[in-house]
């Protein structure tokens, strides 16, 4: 399952890593299958964000020298997902949560906050959470598109992690297969909250090239684009440059192990 994520932004041309740990249960059957070929196939389904699968994804994310003085911040976030296939009805449902745990230095500047924190000193809690429902109608066609609401939920435990609190939005999803090796899916959404206050594009473009030599392996750019509307024009955008490299294994009876890590620059 791909993540919608929110990496952690630092001070100008800060160096930013993440470590991705995926675990879900395929809604298909794949008993027949070797495990090279078992895990090629659970990989392809991660990387599909339309995919019919149930999983439980953490996304961890270490920024340094993050905030105004410098220093290490941390997101931590938990991402349910619990696909409802409705092949009667010609679509699929899917719905999911993004729970982020923080650790801010004061300062610091993330798309999930909006405005930077205003902490004193490091802080830990949570932030407000989002839920999304896409809906995937069930297409012949390679390239498959979903679409749904989201929304905000302020479970922030202090007013640093504050982000759109009460709020809504709209995202959309594109998916398809460039080559046989390299695939695409593209996120786009905007949430509204806080009164007004809480103004932020995200743009997730992820290119997956899957190494056929080597079965559930692939190289990837996973990155989270962002653009906060209440912010000033030169201080807008958030550009992350980087790669990531993933391992999906198969460990039986339907169920996998995805495992990715990689390091983000911020290039905007």
């Amino acid at each position: 399952m791909t993540n919608i994520d929110n990496k952690i932004y630092g001070n100008d041309g800060s160096l930013l890593c993440g470590l991705t740990i995926g675990l879900f249960i395929s809604s298909f059957v794949i008993t027949g299958l070797a495990h090279a070929d078992a895990a090629a196939e659970m990989a392809r389904k991660l990387q599909n964000p339309l995919a019919n699968i149930k999983a439980m994804m953490t996304d961890n994310t270490i920024g340094f020298d993050t905030g105004k003085d410098g220093g290490t911040s941390y997101s931590f976030q938990l991402q349910p997902l619990y696909a409802i296939d409705m092949p009667e009805q010609g679509f699929t449902i899917l719905p999911r949560g993004v729970i982020p745990i923080l650790g801010l230095e004061p300062g610091t500047d993330l798309p999930v906050i909006g405005d930077p924190s205003s902490n004193t000193s490091s802080k830990w809690g949570l932030g407000d959470s989002m839920l999304q429902l896409f809906i995937a109608p069930h297409l012949e066609s390679e390239w498959k598109w979903g679409l749904g609401p989201m929304f905000s939920i302020p479970t922030h435990t202090d007013d640093a992690f504050k982000g759109a609190d009460w709020g809504a939005g709209a995202a959309g999803i594109l998916v398809g297969n460039i080559t046989p090796d390299l695939s695409f899916a593209g996120i786009i959404g905007n949430v509204w909250g806080d009164s007004g206050n809480f103004n932020t594009l995200t743009l997730q473009p992820m290119f997956y090239y899957n190494i056929a030599s080597m079965p559930g392996t692939s190289i990837a750019y996973n990155a989270v684009i962002s653009a906060d509307w209440e912010a000033s024009n030169d201080n807008r955008w958030t550009v992350p440059i980087g790669f990531t490299y993933s391992k999906t294994l198969d460990m039986g009876t339907g169920n996998g192990l995805d495992l990715s890590v990689g390091p983000y620059y911020n290039a905007v």
